[in-house]
C-alpha cells in the first residue's frame, strides 16, 4: 500500500483527535449496551466513528478510512435499528477499533501503512454490518472478536493437538475406570464435589463441539476425572479453602496438578495428551495461573475448557433457585471477561454459543 500521498503533518494531529475520541466512544458503546434503543447514544457514536474515518481520509491515510469505514456501516446498523447493541457487538467494534489505532501508530512510526492481511477480519465486520437478524449480528459479532486474532484468515488453520475426528472413550477403558474411582473418592471426602464431575463432563464436552477445532474426546475426558486426583494428597481444609498465592500452603497446593498427571501416566504411560490437558487447566493464556508455563508450547484448549468447567461449577456448586440464577450469571460475566487473560477468542466463541442454557438449574 502506498504511503506517499499521506499528509504526515495532519496525521500527527489525527492521532490526537483519534485518542480523544475512543474513550468517548468506548463510553457510548458501554452505554448503548444498557440502554439499546436510545437515539442519542447511537447517533453519538455514529458521529465519533464517522469523524475518524473522515480524519484519516483527510490526512490521505486511504486503507485506514476504508477500514474504519465498513465500522460505520456496523454503527449505521444499530443508527436503523435493524439490530440492537448486544455486549458482543461493542466489544466486536471497539476491539476493532483498536486495530486501527494500532494501524495508525505503525503508519506514524514507519511512514509505511501496515501490511498485515484483514481478509477475515474485514469479511466479518461486513457479515456483522449485513446481518439481517439479531441471532446473526451477534454470530457476526462472534466471528469479528475471533477473526481480530487472526485478521486475514477466513478459517481457522487445523489444531496441532489432534487433526482427527473427536472419538468417544471406550467405559472399560482402564485408565478412565480408575480416573472414575479416584473421583468418587475425592467426592466422599468434599461431599459439595458430588456432582462436580459429571457437571464439568457435560459443560466440558459441549464446548468441544462448538470448539472450532474440536480436540479428541478421549483425552478430554480421562482429564475431566483426573484434573483434581492429586488433591488426595492434600489436607481436607484444601478444598473448601484453597490457599492465596503468599500463603504458605501455596507451594504444596500448586503441586496437585501434576500429581495427578504423573499418576495418571503411571496408569497408562500413553495417555500423554490427557496428561497434559491435567497439568495445564489451572494456566493461563497470559502465562498467568500455576504451575507457570515453561517453553514455548501453547496452551492446550482442553485445558482451557477444563478451566472454564471449573470456574463455573465453583461457583454454582449448592445453590439453587435465584441464588443458583446470579451464580451462574456471575460465572458467565468472568468467563466472558476472560478474553484477553484467561482464555482466548476461540474458548469465549464456543463458551457464547452454549452458555445461554446454563443460567437454568443443574443440579450440582
Amino acid at each position: 500500500m502506498d504511503s506517499s500521498q499521506v499528509n504526515f503533518e495532519l496525521l500527527q494531529d489525527v492521532m490526537t483527535e483519534l485518542g480523544d475520541r475512543l474513550p468517548l466512544l468506548e463510553d457510548d458503546m458501554h452505554q448503548l449496551v444498557r440502554f439499546r434503543e436510545n437515539p442519542d447514544l447511537v447517533a453519538s457514536a455514529f458521529r465519533h466513528v464517522h469523524s475518524i474515518k473522515g480524519d484519516f481520509a483527510y490526512c490521505g491515510a486511504e486503507p485506514i478510512a476504508d477500514f474504519v469505514h465498513r465500522l460505520e456501516n456496523v454503527l449505521q446498523a444499530l443508527r436503523e435499528r435493524r439490530i440492537l447493541c448486544t455486549p458482543l457487538i461493542a466489544e466486536a467494534v471497539l476491539q476493532s477499533l483498536d486495530r486501527v489505532r494500532d494501524m495508525a501508530l505503525t503508519l506514524q512510526r514507519t511512514r509505511h501503512f501496515d501490511d498485515t492481511p484483514l481478509t477475515g477480519l474485514l469479511a466479518s465486520i461486513d457479515e456483522l454490518s449485513e446481518a439481517t437478524s439479531q441471532g446473526r449480528a451477534d454470530q457476526a459479532a462472534r466471528h469479528v472478536l475471533l477473526a481480530a486474532h487472526n485478521p486475514g484468515e477466513l478459517l481457522q488453520a487445523p489444531s496441532r493437538w489432534d487433526d482427527s475426528a473427536p472419538t468417544p472413550l471406550a467405559a472399560n477403558n482402564p485408565a478412565l475406570l480408575l480416573g472414575q474411582q479416584l473421583a468418587q473418592a475425592l467426592a466422599l471426602r468434599y461431599p459439595a464435589w458430588q456432582r462436580r464431575v459429571p457437571t464439568q463432563l457435560e459443560i466440558v464436552l459441549s464446548l468441544n463441539r462448538h470448539y472450532p477445532q474440536p480436540v479428541a474426546e478421549g483425552p478430554l475426558t480421562l482429564a475431566v476425572y483426573w484434573h483434581d486426583v492429586g488433591m488426595l494428597a492434600l489436607p481436607n481444609s484444601f478444598f473448601a479453602a484453597p490457599p492465596k498465592l503468599k500463603d504458605e500452603l501455596w507451594d504444596s497446593w500448586v503441586l496437585h496438578p501434576e500429581l495427578a498427571a504423573q499418576w495418571l501416566l503411571a496408569a497408562d504411560p500413553t495417555c500423554n495428551e490427557a496428561a497434559t490437558i491435567v497439568r495445564q487447566h489451572h494456566q493461563w493464556t497470559d502465562g498467568r495461573g500455576f504451575p507457570l508455563r515453561s517453553g514455548s508450547g501453547g496452551l492446550h484448549p482442553g485445558a482451557q475448557m477444563l478451566a472454564c468447567a471449573d470456574m463455573f461449577y465453583d461457583m454454582v456448586a449448592g445453590l439453587d433457585g435465584e441464588e443458583y440464577r446470579r451464580g451462574a450469571l456471575r460465572a458467565v460475566f468472568d468467563i466472558h471477561g476472560g478474553l484477553d487473560t484467561r482464555f482466548d477468542a476461540l474458548l469465549i466463541n464456543a463458551f457464547q454459543a452454549v452458555a445461554h442454557g446454563w443460567t437454568q438449574p443443574v443440579r450440582c
